[in-house]
């Protein structure tokens, strides 16, 4: 906070302090606390709350009431009057208990009950079909999945956001470099164009120098330009993953610097190739996951359909319950039924088995694709670091060049030509030298995109693959 602070209202900086430096972890922690989508990434462990909420209350328990009745000039026809209550349970057995009330002159003969009501309690069951497994029951696994897989439904945004993010971060941050590369460039001809004018105007140099060492002060002016083009395109472009809540845009000040090149790490990647914990491959587990829970559930729905129910009745004027019960006393009933030839089923179960064998390879390519995209973000990581520690070397072979070519200058011994050419090389190793900074940094970001490392360093809360808790 105080760094978002600083970035906001940098007017309130006290005199003595510095400008804030901004470091590519703090980038990346204001990415992913306050950036849109990081914001809405967070939003779904509520909607797989609800959506578990929602699947489990096919569990709950239902209370029930009926009153049918029929007057007619004066003579009452019917009187029905029920209640009770019915509680499913997770092994398919629904448990129920009623009281039933009935009379009336033209009453249907089997509804007829003791005056006092009857009681029924009892259960229903189904022994085929929905014995193992139904579609509430699957319902609250789909929930369960849906739950953990959120989870890597967050991962997989805040990853794809914080490699964007990281990149757009190193194009300024090399940006940067390249333009006090520039800078330096134009202060040191502007040094020199003055020194040779003043030296032609005592004719200790030829008048030609003074015009070409203009000439280099407006092609440094002019390369310095591109850079500035460029640091204003990448602040633009870096300025967009600024947020505070998701909602108000922040903008970098100009006194907000990258951290110096020569502090950035650049070290070769030893550790070995890491197990994919990527959040796209957890992704697609889940969703092997849910079409194996429709499977189970398409291959339930081929068994024939078998209910069973059973209630024990008991006179509602009763004053001993369990002394007045009787064996005798109790309704029963049985409900079959069954597909002939089964196609509907049989085509519903052949396609989700399609679906997963299809989800399933899915999953292999993904995890082969990764695999190279980390194989080859470490090569190129790796790579960059020889360049990097060559381009270095040439950087102060050239400072040590250019240095003795302009001693030989003031002494008159060497050209104001030969001192450009040297310069030229000096300022081009620098700027090499910066892109490959750039493209390593770069490399070991992709290298924590393809693995979700980088998701997972930033992401608060449950890890991979685990669930918030719920009720």
């Amino acid at each position: 906070m105080r760094l978002l602070f600083l970035l906001l209202f940098p007017f309130l900086l006290p005199a003595q302090e510095l400008p804030p430096v901004l470091t590519e972890g703090d980038f990346l922690e204001l990415v992913a606390t306050h950036h849109p989508l990081a914001v809405r990434a967070a939003l779904q462990r509520d909607r797989a709350a609800a959506v578990l909420r929602q699947a489990r209350g096919g569990f709950d328990p239902k209370v029930y009431g009926d009153l049918d009745q029929k007057y007619f000039k004066g003579t009452n026809y019917y009187s029905h009057v029920e209640g009770g209550v019915k509680i499913p349970t997770w092994f398919g057995v629904e448990l129920n208990a009623a009281y039933e009330r009935n009379d009336g002159t033209y009453l249907n003969p089997e509804l007829r009950v003791p005056e006092e009501g009857l009681y029924a309690a009892g259960v229903t069951l189904s022994l085929g079909q929905g014995l193992f497994f139904d579609e509430r029951r699957a319902e609250l696994q789909r929930a369960q999945i849906y739950q953990r897989a959120t989870v890597a439904e967050r991962q997989v945004l805040l990853n794809e956001l914080l490699y964007e993010a990281g990149g757009a971060y190193w194009e300024w941050a090399g940006a940067q470099a390249a333009t006090q590369v520039y800078r330096d460039a134009v202060a040191l001809a502007r040094t020199r164009y003055e020194a040779v004018v003043a030296g032609a105007r005592l004719g200790d140099r030829p008048a030609i120098d003074t015009l070409e060492a203009r000439i280099q002060v407006q092609s440094r002016q002019l390369s310095l330009e591109g850079a500035l083009l460029d640091l204003a395109n990448t602040t633009a472009r870096l300025n967009a993953f600024l947020w505070l809540d998701g909602v108000l845009p922040v903008e970098l000040t100009e006194s907000t610097l990258p951290p110096p090149p020569e502090t950035v790490v650049v070290a070769p990647l030893l550790a070995p190739l890491p197990n994919l914990t990527n959040p796209e491959l957890l992704r697609t587990q889940f969703k092997i996951d849910q079409l194996e829970v429709d499977q189970r559930l398409q291959r339930e729905l081929l068994k024939p359909r078998l209910d069973v129910k059973y209630n024990a009745l008991l006179s509602g004027g009763t004053n001993d319950p369990i002394e007045d019960y009787s064996s005798n006393n109790y309704k029963w009933g049985v409900k079959f039924s069954q597909p002939l030839l089964l196609r509907k089923e049989r085509g519903k179960l052949q396609l989700t088995q399609i679906k997963l064998s299809e989800t399933q390879l899915e999953l292999s390519d993904k995890a082969a694709l990764l695999r190279a995209k980390v194989a080859q973000a470490e090569n190129e990581a790796n790579v960059t670091v020889s360049q990097f520690d060559l381009a270095s070397k040439n950087v102060v072979d050239y400072a040590q060049l250019l240095a003795g070519e302009q001693a030989l200058f003031r002494a008159g011994e060497s050209s104001l030509f030969l001192v450009n050419s040297r310069e030229v090389k000096y300022i081009d190793e620098q700027v090499k030298r910066i892109e490959l900074l750039v493209k390593h940094r770069k490399a070991r970001l992709a290298r924590a995109f393809a693995t979700g490392e980088l998701a997972q360093t930033q992401l608060p809360g449950p890890g991979l693959g685990e669930a918030p808790s719920t009720e």
